[in-house]
C-alpha cells in the first residue's frame, strides 16, 4: 500500500470536512435561514394539503407563526373610567349604552357609547367633519393612514398602539383596521382600538384599552399547542361563513371575564395565550393555546 498517498489523501479529506463544518456555523446567515425555514416545526406545505383535504383553504400569502415551547398567562387591568360618569343604567335596546349623540362642529362626537357586549367606547363620526376622507377600500395603505391620522387627530390613539392588521366587515364592506397593545412583542388582543373605514372616511371607532400588568407567575409556564393542530381543529367547523384563512396570530386574550361596571375600581383578570384566525371575510376565531378549546369572542 502507498501510505505516502494515503495519508494524503484522508487530510485532503479531513480538511474538507472542516471546511464544510465551519461554514455551517459561522457562514451566511442565508444559508442557515433556508435550513432554519425547512424546520419549520409545522411543515407548512403538508398543513395546507391537510385543510385543503378538509375544505379550508391556507393561502401561500398568510404567514404561519412558530409555535413556542410554552406561555404564561398575562395579567391586564383596565382603569376607571371618570370620563363617562353619566353612563345610563339600562342599555338602549340595540346593544349599546347611550352616553350622547351630540357632536361637535369638526364631526367628532362628544361622547361615546358603551357597547353592552364588548364594553368597548363606541364613536360615530359617520364620516363628517374630521372624519370626512375620501378612500379608495382596495387601497391598504392610504386606508391605514387614514386611521391613522384621525386618531390622533381626534386624541383617541392610546400611548404604545400598534398597527396590527386590516380586515373586511362583511356587513358593510368597509374595512376595520385595527391597534393593539404589544407585550414582549405579542399582541394583547383583550384590549384594541378598531376603526371603521368606509369611501367616505372614519365610520366608526371601538376603543376598549387594557394595561399589560405582568405574567402571572403563581402558575408555571404551560406548553402551547401547535398552531398546525388549531388549524385542524378550525377545520372540522360546520358554520363558518369562509373558508378561507385572511392572516393568523398568536396573542393574550379573555372573551368576558370581566365587567366595568365599578367605574371607581381598577377591573383586572388573566388572558391566555390563543390562535387567533381571521377568515377572508373577516370573521375571527379564537383557539385556546394551551387546550384548543374555543374562546368567545
Amino acid at each position: 500500500m502507498d501510505w505516502p498517498r494515503a495519508r494524503a489523501i484522508l487530510l485532503v479529506a479531513f480538511t474538507v470536512v472542516n471546511l464544510f463544518l465551519a461554514y455551517s456555523i459561522w457562514g451566511p446567515t442565508g444559508f442557515l435561514a433556508g435550513l432554519a425555514r425547512d424546520a419549520h416545526p409545522e411543515n407548512v406545505s403538508q398543513l395546507r394539503r391537510t385543510l385543503l383535504e378538509r375544505g379550508l383553504d391556507l393561502p401561500v400569502t398568510v404567514a404561519v407563526p412558530r409555535s413556542p415551547v410554552s406561555m404564561r398567562f398575562l395579567h391586564v387591568e383596565v382603569p376607571p373610567t371618570p370620563e363617562y360618569p353619566d353612563r345610563a343604567a339600562e342599555p338602549s335596546g340595540d346593544g349599546q349604552y347611550r352616553l350622547g349623540t351630540a357632536s361637535q362642529p369638526n364631526g367628532m362626537p362628544i361622547r361615546p357609547s358603551i357597547d353592552e357586549e364588548s364594553r368597548a367606547a363606541v364613536y360615530w363620526p359617520r364620516g363628517a367633519g374630521l372624519a370626512a376622507r375620501e378612500v379608495k377600500l382596495d387601497n391598504t395603505e392610504r386606508v391605514l393612514r387614514v386611521a391613522e391620522d384621525y386618531l390622533h387627530q381626534a386624541g383617541l390613539m392610546p400611548f404604545g398602539a400598534r398597527f396590527m392588521a386590516i380586515r373586511p366587515r362583511a356587513e358593510s364592506g368597509n374595512q376595520v383596521v385595527e391597534f393593539m397593545q404589544y407585550y414582549n412583542e405579542t399582541p394583547v388582543l383583550s384590549g384594541f382600538v378598531r376603526v371603521e373605514v368606509s369611501g367616505r372616511g372614519i365610520e366608526k371607532v371601538e376603543r376598549l384599552w387594557v394595561i399589560p400588568k405582568g405574567y402571572n407567575t403563581d402558575a408555571p409556564p404551560k406548553d402551547v399547542r401547535p398552531v398546525g393542530e388549531a388549524l385542524v381543529r378550525l377545520a372540522g367547523r360546520t358554520d363558518m361563513r369562509s373558508r378561507t384563512i385572511r392572516d393568523i396570530h398568536l396573542g393574550h386574550y379573555a372573551g368576558r371575564p370581566f365587567t366595568l361596571d365599578q367605574e371607581e375600581a381598577v377591573n383586572g383578570w388573566d388572558t391566555v395565550p390563543v390562535w387567533r384566525i381571521t377568515m377572508e371575510n373577516g370573521d375571527l376565531y379564537y383557539i385556546n393555546a394551551f387546550n384548543l378549546q374555543w374562546e368567545e369572542p
